[in-house]
């Protein structure tokens, strides 16, 4: 039996202390509630008696009011937002839905001294990953966070709602989750959530060096006498590292005339039977030993409306001027760069702290300077220290993203390939002759696996709509037979331009897919072209892929085409080599793992991450990933995110959401994490001969890393 037009009105009613912010987005309706941070309440999802997802949602449009959501099934929610109320509204439910469930995610700093209570069971968020992830699971009316400041933030629910509310870190994803299920009744027509905050706690929690105050762990700095007499231990430290003679650029001296490689004054990449070489400028070969975020980044944090967390702040305008983020007044701070001018009396600035670094890095076998840094200063050509560069084709460089799909271009928006190729004629030629460079990176985890999604929802304003249209027109030739095969009843082909197409048969969801692989050939061609017609001597390294993205065959094969290099962000505890084989055979290309770490937070004073026990676990799972991966053979070289510690108070762009994980090679008092880079040594120095077969990959035995 199918319900018609029956409504059920749901009204979210927030009084936020602060003057909560609420949007609708494509995810759900965002709420900012000060220096609690983001939430994001979900769009209902429907379920049957089993509690599982049916019905599922096939398109979202907000809009400045709120939202319209389509279901499968046909059924549709209408979003309102007026002031603090948000009013949805379900028409054409089907007798099958017994139940609907809204979910949000709580920041994984919660477990910094935050606390939680649902009905009248209240607990502490975990600062590490519990045996049991179900923190609580319970009917109650009432839900309350609050963070070690003391700030919180209240939900009161509908009756009869069951909560639960659960440690994500069981799966490797660094975010608490809570949700609410709330039985589906025809006859009851209006329910109620009420969320209110109390933002007037003014708890210190970081000290001068930019360390949590309530932690105490080995590497912590205690007083500005410690910090400046670690300049004399540091010397000693560095002078004391033995890594190997390598050639000028970091390769293997001599390898080239043993391994028969070309010398091309160029990075280059070389097969010799079964394994690919990455190649040196003199012609050696050379395993990309990198670090992301070479110059400071994630280190600096937000600041504004949360002050009175920190026991120390300076002046933007006095001698810590330099640990702000240029451009943003006094918004982004950097605790690192402020103990760096404490400990060596002098402002930061690039050059001399890459100068500083290099010496550093070297020492423990990393040969090069790896994404999510500048324009290379003038320390790497004096040095000869490799580096890798990023097209300029960010969104901040004035090429426009298609929203709801991160990191995406439109690459049928002919304004949108001019600004690339202009902004790539300005800045490529410059470095073309740079034998340092050893390539560019496209972009940063592009979510083309959202585009299926995505696409069919947009308007006409975006001409990837408009060539969808057009592919769809080609393949069906006339309306009526596209309304067939999408079960919809359009006047014309010209009509579905404007609105949001309803994907929910297998022969429309064919169509979309034959298009986005349409989209993908044009993506990546597009970029391939504008890099070589500017730059014939360095490597296209590919696009940073992330596993939800990279799993696509189809996207592997035509993405093969198109890149020097695959580039794969590639997270994990054990290495999945028939993984990464796959995917190498499907690109037929080698790979970087672009991006990885480890954290600690019981022994740095910071959380969340992918967790192990302690710093020398960090190193050993370095030492696993690293080994495992460059024994396959195409593997060419990792990059490990990142130098730096994050800001114990989150990286600055998310503002008070951001992440704040151990994942540098040195804290955030510029001491470096010792016992596990004691670690990643033995893999670093001895790398060529690992690769050269001289010695087995090391295999860590821990049973998650097998």
């Amino acid at each position: 039996m199918t319900l018609r037009h029956c409504l059920i009105a749901v009204l979210f009613t927030l009084s936020v202390a602060s003057g909560a912010d609420l949007k609708a987005t494509s995810a759900g309706i965002e709420l900012q509630a000060g220096s609690l941070g983001s939430f994001t309440l979900t769009y209902p999802e429907f379920l049957d008696s089993g509690s599982a997802v049916i019905h599922k949602q096939t398109q979202v449009t907000p809009s400045a009011q709120g939202a319209t959501v389509n279901y499968a099934n046909g059924a549709q929610c209408e979003v309102h937002i007026a002031q603090d109320e948000i009013s949805l509204r379900f028409s054409n439910v089907t007798s099958e839905v017994k139940s609907w469930r809204v979910t949000t995610l709580i920041d994984i700093a919660f477990a910094k001294g935050g606390s939680w209570k649902l009905g009248e069971t209240a607990g502490a968020f975990p600062p590490n990953k519990p045996q049991v992830p179900q923190l609580i699971s319970q009917n109650g009316t009432t839900f309350s966070i609050q963070n070690a400041q003391g700030n919180s933030l209240a939900i009161q629910t509908p009756d009869y709602g069951f909560q639960q509310l659960t440690d994500n870190r069981e799966w490797n994803w660094a975010v608490f989750h809570w949700l609410c299920i709330v039985p589906y009744a025809a006859d009851r027509n209006e329910v109620k959530f009420k969320i209110t905050t109390n933002l007037t706690a003014k708890t210190k929690l970081i000290d001068a060096f930019g360390q949590s105050i309530k932690d105490t762990f080995p590497n912590k700095l205690l007083s500005e006498a410690d910090l400046k007499a670690d300049v004399a231990a540091d010397e000693r430290y560095y002078a004391s590292l033995t890594p190997p003679s390598l050639d000028r650029f970091g390769g293997l001296p001599e390898s080239g005339a043993s391994l028969g490689l070309q010398k091309t004054g160029f990075f280059h990449m070389e097969v010799k039977g079964e394994k690919t070489w990455l190649v040196d400028p003199d012609g050696n070969a050379f395993f990309h030993l990198g670090i992301c975020g070479f110059a400071p980044n994630d280190d600096y944090t937000y600041v504004p409306g949360r002050e009175d967390i920190y026991e120390w702040l300076p002046s933007s305008q006095n001698e810590f001027a330099s640990a702000f983020r240029p451009g943003d007044g006094n918004a982004h701070f950097s605790f690192y760069l402020a103990n760096t001018i404490k400990k060596f009396g002098v402002p930061y600035n690039q050059d001399a702290h890459t100068e500083r670094m290099i010496p550093r890095v070297r020492g423990w076998g990393f040969n090069s300077v790896g994404a999510f840094t500048p324009k290379p200063p003038t320390a790497c050509e004096k040095m000869t220290f490799p580096y890798v560069a990023h097209l300029p084709i960010n969104e901040w460089e004035g090429v426009p993203r298609i929203p709801g799909a991160h990191e995406v271009w439109d690459p049928y928006d002919a304004t949108t390939v001019a600004k690339m190729e202009q902004n790539m004629a300005a800045e490529l030629p410059a470095r073309a002759n740079d034998p340092l460079l050893i390539g560019y990176f496209a972009v940063n985890e592009p979510r083309l696996d959202e585009l299926a999604r995505v696409i069919p929802s947009l308007t006409g304003q975006h001409a990837c709509k408009k060539a969808l249209v057009d592919s769809l027109k080609l393949k069906h030739t006339t309306i009526a037979a596209y309304n067939l095969a999408w079960k919809t009843n359009a006047p014309d082909f010209e009509s579905l331009i404007p609105t949001g197409l309803n994907v929910s048969t297998p022969a429309a969801q064919a169509d979309v897919q034959n298009f986005i692989g349409e989209f993908l050939e044009l993506y990546f061609s597009q970029v391939e072209t504008l890099f070589r017609k500017y730059d014939k001597n360095h490597l296209l390294l590919g696009h940073r892929l992330q596993p939800i993205t990279i799993k696509d065959d189809t996207l592997c094969m035509i993405m093969g085409q198109h890149v020097d290099v695959v580039s794969y962000n590639y997270y994990t505890y054990g290495v999945d080599t028939a993984a990464l084989s796959k995917i190498h055979q499907l690109t037929g290309k080698p790979m970087i793992l672009s991006e990885f770490f480890w954290s600690s937070p019981s022994d740095s004073g910071l959380v969340g991450g992918r967790d192990v026990s302690s710093q020398r676990e960090r190193g050993l799972a370095y030492r696993n990933y690293v080994e495992q991966s460059a024994a396959l053979g195409f593997v060419i070289g990792i990059e490990w995110f990142t130098l730096v510690d994050q800001a114990t108070t989150g990286r600055w762009f998310s503002k008070y959401n951001g992440e704040s994980f151990n994942t540098g090679l040195l804290s955030v008092a510029d001491r470096p994490w010792k016992e596990m880079l004691e670690e990643m040594m033995k893999t670093n120095h001895g790398i060529y001969d690992l690769l050269q077969g001289k010695r087995p990959p090391f295999r860590w035995g821990d049973s998650r890393f097998k």
